[in-house]
């Protein structure tokens, strides 16, 4: 019995009560609604283009972009899915490491997910929620995430 003298609820009588909020479900399901529609908004932004192997026009100014992907000297230890490629998307994480002079992006765009390597420390590195296009060879990395080496990387 509980202060007021009317019986107690057993154990599964409070959880009941708690769920049977047909206002509190409907809230919660559009609220979940309104995120899943942000989150493919997100994912859907941006591009992804990939090149198998240098192109004849790429060397006498085909795509602007293309010069960028010889600019560099790609990963030996890593396995190569593609020549180059070009990616623009939303930064979504940011990390730095191993290496002192090495940072990775967590990249959203085209539905796809990505991690962007770049050579450069800490400084100039774009923050969570900046536009960014990667330009590179496309690698796979040690956990088998797709990995774009950015010999260019700017602003979108």
């Amino acid at each position: 019995m509980d202060r007021d003298g009317a019986p107690r609820p057993g154990r599964f009588g409070r959880t009941r009560r708690a769920l049977d909020r047909p206002r509190l479900w409907r809230a919660t399901a559009a609220l979940a609604a309104v995120i899943l529609v942000v989150v493919v908004v997100l994912a859907a932004q941006g591009s992804l283009t990939v090149l198998d192997q240098p192109s004849v026009a790429g060397a006498t100014g085909g795509r602007g972009w293309e010069r960028w992907c010889a600019a560099g000297r790609t990963r030996m230890d890593r396995v190569h899915v593609a020549y180059c490629a070009r990616f623009e998307g939303m930064v979504v994480s940011r990390t730095f490491g191993p290496d002192r002079a090495e940072s990775h992006l967590a990249v959203i765009g085209d539905f796809h997910l990505l991690v962007v390597r770049l050579d450069t420390g800490r400084d100039g590195i774009p923050g969570i929620g900046a536009r960014v296009v990667a330009i590179g060879p496309m690698v796979r990395a040690r956990d088998g995430q797709l990995e774009i080496q950015a010999f260019r990387l700017q602003r979108a």
